[in-house]
């Protein structure tokens, strides 16, 4: 797209033409994800520009516009060609345009005489972001509130539907693949497979060799281990609402719900020098070059904890392997030595930068788990499922009182993992459980839409498998992050020294021998040790339990081709096979290698870390994205609105749906 029409690799010559991207808010942040400043000089682009913005004329530069295909951008360009903003422009559409569309810019271009400056037209199927190489989303907030609401149009609604599939068109056609499209009958996910089906196969019909590029598989060596076709499985958010509201104890997930992060970027407190000055907000991108993220995301938080000394101690051992490189004959390695350190400058700073992000990351992830009381909810929600329904109420009971520590928004998700994990609740026990909530001063709209789905839905607890693994010592979570919390705490001001100001960047004289050379010396403040081995003290008193979420379930179910079980009658779609419904579909029986799934309505790091994790232990490869990857918080609010939107009773009475 920034090579100017070249189909080809970059090269110097279209590196080097100066270019202004042009591109609109949804665009803005696909690029954000792919592509740093420094990347796109790289590409020539001397400029970069939000399309709605007031931009001046540059005449002698062509322009690259990436936008939407919408009335609004349309007008837009055809504003900016009667002004003669740039010598060209090269219009690229994240996803198809449509032919009414096209045609209006056409017209309009001719008309206010800039269609020569049109030098083409690109369908680009880019309409979604990139979070990692197995976690896409296409960037529609909300989705779930949209997609249940009562007062949504019926045209609405399609227009919705069709911005979906043009997302998972997007997709494919990125994998230049041609799945085998599976997913439960009725509902939101049927609409998105068959229209999904539908656009795939007028594009085979219609588009001829540029349709089999298209979805032509990559002839790569990374395309062996999956070398056949993958299975594309559409889901709907109601198979599994807990995991959307739960409290979470894996890094990546704990950062999404706790620091708000939101397109792999956030905003973390971090404490100043001065104790008396409040904490300033620290911006912070992490992304799948982060060797310590990558390697960490998915670990219970309290490994994190002790991941971070660990990386400083490594850090340190470097500095001192490259300060002691040399020997005695320091004249004869001057050279090499100085060569050395030179070299490995961009790798330490690389270094130190994590460090300092996951120092301060972990800092802040403490702070709000000792002031909310995290670990309980964690763990109360954790044992919902396998306790009774009155040892349920009473810990819930406890936990809703004014006194104890959490957000409304915390104590409002762990009733509502109540109502779903426990549908024989009375009518006049989760009232109780609401008037102590609404006398904190909290709204239970979402509670009474729960109330309402599950009287016109026979929706269940999510299937899990749980396995609980136990240390040799007897403490409960709580106890036991308590006190890893607290010394933490103790330690954490120094450990963020080390992370915020303990590394020196020093170029200073060291005499080795008889001569004198210059090294790069980094100096790390000797804090770790004492954080380790907390860490290692209190772990075994963590119950950690991991879940195989119903998501996981399905997906293993449909790659293996079991027979019977919930995906019994899921629909089994085949765009490259003759039209045909039911049992006259012509079906692969093998097991499937690759998957991607899919989840309308909103997902989250959970699930995509369940998947990896299963894939990983399967020999499978699998990719998960969905309409936008909420919060809980998120999630709680678009509850909420449901729920005030029904108009059903006063504000402090449930619904009696039974």
């Amino acid at each position: 797209m920034l090579n100017l029409g070249d189909g080809g690799d970059q090269n110097l010559s279209t590196a080097s033409t100066w270019k202004v991207l042009v591109y609109d808010k949804f665009c803005q942040e696909v690029v954000s994800l792919l592509l740093k400043v420094g990347g796109l000089r790289n590409h020539g682009v001397t400029l970069h520009l939000n399309i709605n913005s007031e931009r001046l004329p540059v005449a002698d530069v062509p322009a690259v516009y990436f936008v939407e295909p919408t009335e609004q951008n349309i007008q837009k360009i055809v504003e900016d060609l009667s002004k003669n903003l740039y010598e060209s422009c090269y219009v690229n559409f994240a996803s198809a345009i449509p032919r009414p569309l096209l045609e209006d810019l056409a017209n309009n271009a001719f008309q206010t005489g800039g269609a020569q400056k049109v030098a083409g037209v690109f369908d680009r199927y880019i309409s979604f972001v990139s979070l990692s190489p197995t976690l896409f989303s296409l960037n529609l907030p909300a989705a779930y509130m949209t997609l249940h609401s009562t007062q949504l149009e019926e045209r609405v609604m399609r227009q919705y539907i069709e911005r979906i599939v043009d997302g998972l068109l997007s997709i494919v056609a990125t994998m230049r693949v041609l799945p085998v499209i599976r997913c439960p009958p009725g509902e939101a996910a049927q609409m998105i497979a068959e229209r999904l089906e539908e656009r795939i196969r007028e594009l085979l019909n219609r588009s001829g060799g540029v349709a089999a590029e298209l979805f032509a598989a990559a002839r790569t060596g990374a395309e062996v281990p999956g070398g056949s076709r993958p299975l594309l499985i559409i889901l709907d958010r109601d198979i599994d609402l807990v995991t959307m509201l739960s409290h979470t104890w894996t890094y990546q997930a704990m950062v999404h719900d706790v620091l708000g992060m939101r397109l792999n970027k956030m905003q973390v407190p971090v404490e100043s020098d001065d104790a008396s000055a409040p904490p300033k907000a620290r911006s912070y991108d992490v992304d799948d070059q982060d060797s310590f993220w990558t390697a960490h995301a998915g670990d219970q938080f309290p490994e994190v904890l002790n991941a971070v000394p660990k990386a400083i101690e490594e850090f340190e051992k470097k500095r001192a392997e490259m300060a002691n490189t040399g020997g005695e004959d320091g004249a004869q390695a001057l050279a090499p030595g100085l060569a050395a350190a030179i070299n490995a400058l961009p790798e330490m700073t690389e270094k130190k930068r994590s460090i300092d992000m996951h120092t301060n990351i972990a800092h802040a992830l403490v702070a709000e788990v000792k002031a909310r009381e995290l670990d309980r909810y964690y763990e109360l929600e954790d044992q919902l499922p396998s306790q009774s329904l009155g040892t349920s109420i009473s810990q819930l009971e406890q936990l809703l009182n004014a006194s104890q520590k959490g957000t409304l928004a915390d104590k409002l998700r762990a009733i509502m993992i109540l109502v779903l994990t426990k549908p024989s609740v009375s009518q006049q026990q989760l009232q109780g459980l609401v008037d102590a909530y609404e006398n904190t001063g909290g709204d239970a709209a979402g509670v009474r839409y729960l109330q309402y789905l599950q009287s016109i839905r026979n929706m269940a607890m999510p299937s899990t498998t749980s396995t609980v693994t136990t240390g040799g010592a007897t403490g409960t979570l709580a106890g036991a992050f308590g006190g890893l919390a607290d010394r933490f705490m103790a330690t954490g001001d120094a450990l963020l020294a080390a992370g915020m100001s303990g590394i020196k960047w020093l170029v200073r004289h060291h005499r080795v021998g008889h001569a004198g050379h210059w090294l790069l010396n980094f100096r790390f403040c000797s804090t770790s040790e004492p954080l380790v081995k907390t860490c290692q003290d209190q772990l075994r008193n963590i119950v950690a339990s991991k879940k195989e979420l119903a998501t996981c379930q399905i997906v293993e179910a449909l790659m293996e081709q079991k027979q019977g079980g919930v995906t019994e009658n899921y629909l089994y779609l085949d765009p490259k096979a003759p039209p045909a419904r039911g049992a006259d579909v012509p079906r692969i029986r093998a097991p499937f290698k690759r998957a991607m799934t899919f989840v309308v309505g909103g997902g989250n790091y959970v699930e995509h870390q369940s998947l990896q994790d299963w894939a990983q232990n399967s020999g499978r490869q699998v990719t998960y994205g969905s309409t936008d990857i909420v919060s809980p918080v998120q999630f709680v609010d678009e509850l909420s609105h449901l729920g005030q939107t029904l108009g059903q009773g006063q504000s402090g009475s449930m619904p009696d749906l039974s």
